[in-house]
């Protein structure tokens, strides 16, 4: 036992170094996919395109995936992983404050808007990816977990304001968030956030439990 914790401890500072440094390699390379999935579209990812795009050699992309699909598939993975975080920290802090349901329609619209804004890429290669998980079954079960995560951290705060059923308004509350970001991305409404999705938001905390 002994043996095997210093083992483990002995690991010298190049070596630690270079795995760093591997590992900020590959972390470079799903962020360029997903960018340039987001600037090109999912057709345009090939091991040599991520490559050009993330100036580093082909070799580099080859050797952390084996094929295009699984560059895909793990491109979703962290995007998801990284998502959920967001996700969590935002409604962690909603959740803390026991907001009223106007501010609940001001921290939601701030959170669109801000897909549809700096964060506009990321939300098209979320899209992207989403749309492409229709075709590729290898794609169904992490965007299975991204839906999940959302649900349970949207149930929360539908349970907190009352809800009887909170998984099931959580769902229909994502559906109403996809169709309008889809929507709004598809085809702009400079009037957007105060024609539609503020009196969307409105609508649908206020009709939850008893008015606060």
């Amino acid at each position: 036992m002994y043996a095997d914790r210093a083992r483990a401890v002995e690991v010298s500072p190049t070596r630690d170094a270079d795995e760093r440094g591997r590992g900020a390699r590959r972390l470079l390379l799903l962020q360029t996919t997903l960018r340039l999935i987001a600037d090109d579209g999912i057709d345009a990812v090939t091991h040599r395109a991520v490559a050009e795009a993330a100036n580093v050699p082909l070799g580099s992309t080859t050797y952390w995936f084996k094929s295009r699909q699984e560059m895909l598939r793990e491109a979703l993975e962290y995007f998801a992983r990284l998502e959920i975080e967001t996700l969590n920290e935002r409604l962690d802090s909603v959740l803390g404050k026991r907001l009223s349901r106007r501010q609940l329609v001001d921290e939601f619209a701030d959170l669109l808007m801000a897909q549809l804004g700096d964060q506009r890429w990321r939300t098209v290669a979320q899209y992207a990816l989403l749309g492409e998980a229709a075709r590729r079954p290898e794609l169904q079960a992490v965007c299975r977990e991204w839906s999940e995560a959302w649900e349970l951290a949207l149930g929360g705060l539908f349970e907190s304001l009352g809800s009887t059923d909170p998984r099931l308004e959580a769902q229909m509350f994502l559906a109403m968030l996809d169709g309008l970001l889809l929507g709004q991305l598809a085809a702009p409404d400079p009037d957007f956030e105060q024609a539609l999705l503020r009196p969307a938001l409105r609508t649908c905390f206020g009709r939850i439990g008893a008015a606060r």
